[in-house]
């Protein structure tokens, strides 16, 4: 049908291609990317610190917190995670809106 080799060539050719191009979209899009990095730091470690203060917090309350069911606790512990980590998301979507717009108005494509 068709030669092995040639199409080895062409699929080369095409993944160089597009190496090409991901690496130019990459540095042009490098200002943009430090932007949000910079606007957006990482989460995670927001939210990590936050339920490692209040475990340093709820440490010393041992005595009164045995007194709770275990099950109490841990759901109690579980919602309290979702309503820090549904903060965070409205927060950063809020302000990913405001960027989009504010980007929009902007107009620098």
């Amino acid at each position: 049908m068709g030669d092995p080799v040639i199409g080895a060539l062409l699929s080369g050719l095409f993944s160089l291609l597009l190496t090409l191009i991901a690496t130019i979209l990459q540095v042009i899009m490098l200002p943009l990317n430090a932007l949000f990095n910079g606007l957006f730091p990482d989460f995670s470690t927001t939210v990590n610190q936050v339920v490692q203060a209040f475990s340093d917090a709820m440490s010393g309350l041992g005595w009164a917190i045995s007194i709770i069911p275990p099950v109490v606790r841990s759901s109690l512990l579980f919602i309290f995670g979702i309503e820090v980590t549904l903060l965070v998301v409205l927060r950063s979507t809020r302000l990913t809106g405001k960027l989009w717009k504010l980007l929009q108005k902007i107009k620098v494509w």
